[in-house]
């Protein structure tokens, strides 16, 4: 804003091309006022010589004083031209530090970017790193897990072959023992059952020949009794044994079904232990699935990484760069900011030239209206003084006492004209007139003359 102001009021003040043109019409005007008045006191000099030598001199210093405040004049604008120029290069140039500026802030909002990029990378790096030594140590733990568990392995299947190996050939075994001990109670039982038989069959012979043989003597009634206690100590031995017999083949059968059953326990366990076996070949063979994903996975991060690493080394280089283009610019900024205040005190300078050389121009224009009211003046009383001469031409010849009386007055009148008034005076008594509204003032009131015009031109 500060700059369009000053922009705005060097526009207002001086303007940008037709003030040099306003300013050398204003010197050309200046010139031929000079000029004309240097005709018009030329025009008195070489007139009848009435001026007397103070007030030609008076008048030629005025000239001078003219003149020189023309060179002065000249110079100032030639010098206030130059100072425009530089100032409207100056106001280029801050017109191009808001495009410096837009830049700096655009650069500093990348740089802030950036950073954020890297603050965040470097958190996924430290978290790429965590999870690395995390996946370390579950690989190791893992590793250490697989061997033990390819040990337990290993026992468990030495186990199971000796089961596999060793139970079916005890059964075996057992079962043909089992076999050849049923033949031998089998073939043992037939004897004993054919021995029963055969001594039934006895008996019954014997009772139906009893009491054919009843006529017998007593040593026939011997020798029967002594059969029959034959045969039921032979048939009490038969029962006993067979009893023995049954109790064994109770015992071996409850023998037979608690081995079963021992048997069927075994099988039982060797069956979880082969559903245990598949779990654990399955569980490792899902680690080792899950291992080689995670080496694989180790090994994608470490490529991210590494690839992140050069991002960030790059990041890095740019950031610098950025960094050190902050700088430069900041120091442009700063050199700028100190050329603005420069600007500015040139500026303040620029306009209190502008107000003297206003305040100049008045006091100027104000001596250019008395020497046109002092030249009026002069152009009066050279009227005058040919008048009078003319008169004294013609009356000449009169009567003598009107004469004298007429030569008195017109010498009380030639002393008059050809006394002139004082510049004072004659400045006192000369009106001034505002160029818009062309109110008068006397010149005693030039302050309040400019000060009207300045209302005026507001």
């Amino acid at each position: 804003m500060s700059s369009r102001s000053t922009k705005d009021l060097i526009k207002s003040k001086w303007g940008s091309k037709p003030s040099n043109s306003k300013s050398e019409t204003t010197l050309e005007k200046l010139k031929g006022e000079i000029a004309h008045l240097k005709t018009s006191v030329d025009e008195i000099t070489s007139g009848k010589g009435k001026l007397t030598d103070k007030e030609r001199h008076r008048l030629l210093e005025k000239i001078r004083v003219l003149e020189a405040e023309k060179e002065k004049n000249a110079y100032q604008l030639t010098e206030k031209d130059k100072e425009i120029q530089r100032l409207r290069d100056q106001l280029k140039a801050r017109y191009s530090t808001t495009a410096l500026l837009e830049q700096l802030e655009e650069t500093t909002r990348e740089g802030e970017r950036r950073e954020q990029v890297l603050k965040a990378l470097s958190e996924e790096k430290d978290i790429l790193k965590q999870q690395l030594s995390a996946a370390t140590s579950r690989i190791a733990e893992l590793e250490s897990k697989t061997n033990t568990l390819r040990l337990s392995q290993v026992f468990c299947f030495f186990i199971l072959l000796l089961i596999f190996f060793h139970l079916p050939i005890k059964a075996l075994e057992k079962n043909q023992q089992w076999l050849v001990y049923d033949q031998q109670r089998e073939v043992y039982v037939k004897g004993l059952l054919a021995k029963i038989f055969e001594l039934e069959k006895k008996t019954e012979t014997a009772a139906h020949s009893l009491p054919q043989q009843t006529k017998k003597p007593e040593s026939e009634g011997y020798l029967q009794e002594e059969k029959q206690k034959c045969y039921n100590d032979l048939l009490a031995s038969a029962k006993k044994d067979l009893e023995v017999e049954r109790q064994t083949i109770t015992q071996l059968s409850f023998e037979l079904s608690e081995f079963r059953r021992k048997y069927e326990e075994t099988q039982k366990e060797v069956h979880n232990l082969n559903q245990l076996l598949y779990s654990q070949r399955r569980a490792d063979v899902q680690h080792l699935e899950d291992d080689r994903h995670k080496t694989e996975k180790i090994q994608r991060l470490r490529e991210e990484n590494d690839i992140a690493r050069g991002k960030l080394e790059e990041e890095k280089k740019r950031s610098e760069e950025l960094l050190s283009q902050v700088q430069f610019l900041y120091t442009s900024l700063l050199k700028q900011q100190e050329e603005q205040t420069r600007v500015a005190l040139l500026e303040q300078q620029m306009q209190a030239c502008t107000l003297d050389f206003e305040n100049e121009k008045l006091d100027r224009q104000h001596v250019q209206h008395q020497l046109h009211v002092i030249l009026k003046e002069l152009r009066k009383a050279r009227n005058q003084i040919t008048q009078l001469e003319s008169l004294k031409q013609l009356h000449e010849f009169a009567i003598t006492e009107p004469l004298v009386t007429f030569q008195g007055e017109t010498e009380n009148r030639e002393k008059v004209a050809a006394s002139p008034k004082s510049p004072t005076a004659a400045l006192n008594e000369s009106l001034v007139e505002c160029p818009k509204c062309n109110i008068q003032y006397p010149a005693t009131e030039h302050r309040d003359l400019l000060v009207h015009v300045e209302y005026c031109s507001k």
